[in-house]
This record gives structure tokens, sequence and C-alpha cells, in this order.
């Protein structure tokens, strides 16, 4: 006699944030030192692994403390650490999800003609590149970095215990990005950032209690040791980046339950893994009260179309 099937809201999916300080504006060096971290969040269970925004290379400060000498030719190398979505990088990224059977979900500056972008890569346990989200609109500075993205990545994807999705930084706090991955029925929502308490300690609990869903930061961290192996010559801002201050970026990463409550982190000041067993349970009860993705939506009064425009 054949036992019955495990209902879906039975299952657990392990998570890991990798919070891990680039090796500035060298994205292979990067990408070494999150594998290394990656495989120990696998060794440990991970079946979702994620990391912060525009790690590989590294996020892009400079503007913050200068708008004058030295921006073009920072610039410049960004753009030429920045990734390809048919570049070798990327295709390192896909053969490591697919040889370790790990869903991967991380930030990268993409490159694109001459423009660059705060992306958001969601690569599949098979290797498969699902969705690439560029962050639709740069804040403040980051102007001068990277370009507008556009809708073609606000998709949600498919985990065993529901549909997962992703928004870059600010662009969390936008309520019709949000809306658009709570009608797809999103069950956990990934959130990169840079790093810092100031930035997610209020959106990361709001997410998880709006959305009733799993809410994930996954935070960078930049110290100013992180840059001294540049050059001037590579980067002129160099020595007033290295004399600024010592911090950069804190990190912060942390998981949340649907119901506010932290199950994982916040972790400050150091690289390391935080991870937790995510349940479709845990979801679903939060959501006999309150589901933004079906009951509580009304779709027969209230609708959000998006209009994507795939630039590739």
């Amino acid at each position: 006699m054949k036992s019955k099937p495990s209902p879906l809201s039975a299952g657990k999916l392990r998570l890991a944030v990798l919070q891990v300080a680039p090796v500035f504006l060298d994205a292979w060096a990067t990408w070494e030192k999150i594998k290394t971290m990656a495989l120990e969040a696998k060794n440990d269970g991970a079946e979702v692994i994620a990391w912060g925004e525009s790690l590989i290379p590294g996020y892009p400060n400079w503007p913050s403390l200068t708008t004058g000498d030295g921006q073009e030719a920072a610039y410049a190398l960004y753009w030429d650490q920045a990734v390809t979505l048919d570049g070798p990088l990327v295709a390192e990224i896909k053969a490591f999800a697919r040889d370790h059977k790990v869903m991967i979900i991380g930030g990268v500056a993409e490159r694109h003609s001459g423009s660059t972008y705060a992306t958001i890569l969601t690569i599949s346990s098979e290797g498969e590149l699902l969705g690439r989200h560029r962050k639709l609109k740069p804040t403040w500075k980051e102007r001068l970095v990277w370009a507008d993205g556009d809708g073609a990545g606000l998709k949600t994807h498919d985990t065993k215990i529901g549909k997962i999705g992703s928004l870059n930084c600010w662009e969390n706090w936008l309520p019709l990005t949000r809306a658009a991955l709570h009608q797809q029925g999103e069950f956990i929502h990934v959130a990169v950032w840079p790093g810092s308490d100031m930035l997610v300690k209020d959106i990361t609990k709001f997410i998880a209690l709006e959305g009733k869903s799993w809410s994930i930061a996954a935070c960078g961290l930049l110290r100013s040791s992180d840059m001294e192996h540049l050059s001037e010559e590579q980067f002129p801002i160099r020595e007033a980046m290295l004399n600024f201050k010592d911090t950069w970026q804190n990190g912060g990463s942390r998981i949340i339950a649907p119901n506010g409550e932290i199950v994982a982190g916040p972790l400050f000041d150091e690289e390391g893994i935080i991870a937790a067993d995510l349940s479709a349970k845990e979801v679903v009860e939060a959501r006999q009260l309150l589901d933004p993705s079906g009951h509580y939506s009304r779709p027969d009064i209230l609708t959000l179309t998006v209009k994507g425009v795939d630039s590739e």
C-alpha cells in the first residue's frame, strides 16, 4: 500500500545568505570568495543561496564621496568588471548552481552597451538563468553609475515550497513593485542590499508583515581594506576612499518569518553565513487572516499591469 504524499505545507526549504565583502572592483576574485562561502553553505544543507546588491564586483560608493575628478576612470573600471549574461563569469555561476544542485539569487553589476545596471540573477538548481532583474530606478548618486532597469525581471520563480521573488535595495520600498510580486503568489521575498542596518531594519520586517511571506535581507559588507589592492592608476579615487572611513557597509543580513519575527541574524561587521529552514506552512497559516496574493487582493476591483520590455 502506497503511503500518502506529504502536503506541500509540510515541506522545508533551507535558505542561506552569504554576507561577504568583495575584492573591490575585481569580479573574478570576488566570485572566488563567494564560491568558497557558497560551498560551505551547501555543505550545511542550503538549497537556495543569496548575496547582496551588486556584490560582483562591488557596490559603487565613490559618487557619495565626490562627483569630481576620477569619476570617469572609476566608472570605466566598474564597467570593465561588470558581467554580461552570456559571458564566462555568469557561465561559471550557472555551472556551480548545476553541479551543486542549489538555486542562486545574487546581485551583480551587469553591462550592456556602455551602460551598467544593478541586476539580480536568479539561477535554478539545474543551472538555468531563470531571470535577471535590473533595478528600476537607481537611488541618488547611483544614477551616475547605473542606468534605469525595466519590468522584464519583475517575476517570481518556483521553489518546492512556493514562489520566490527579489528586488534591489530601495525599490523594495516601492508599493507597486512589491504588489507585482504579491499578485504572482510570492511566498519568499529576497531583498538584496549594499548593507546597512538603517537601510534594512524597518523594511525587512514590513515586507514580512505586509506579504505574510518569508522576508530575506541579503546584505553586503565593504571596508577600506577591501580596496587596498587597487592602484591609483586603476582607481584614482582610491586614496580618498581609503582615508574617508574604515567601513562603508557593515552588513545587517537577516531572515524574518511571516509573523515578523527574526529567525536568523542580524549579522554585522563581519563576513559570515546566516541560514534558516523556511516552510510554506508558516506562510499559509499567516495568510488565513491576510493574503495579499489571494483572498485579500480583490483582483475583481484592483489590478496591476507590469510593462516589461526586455532589451536583450
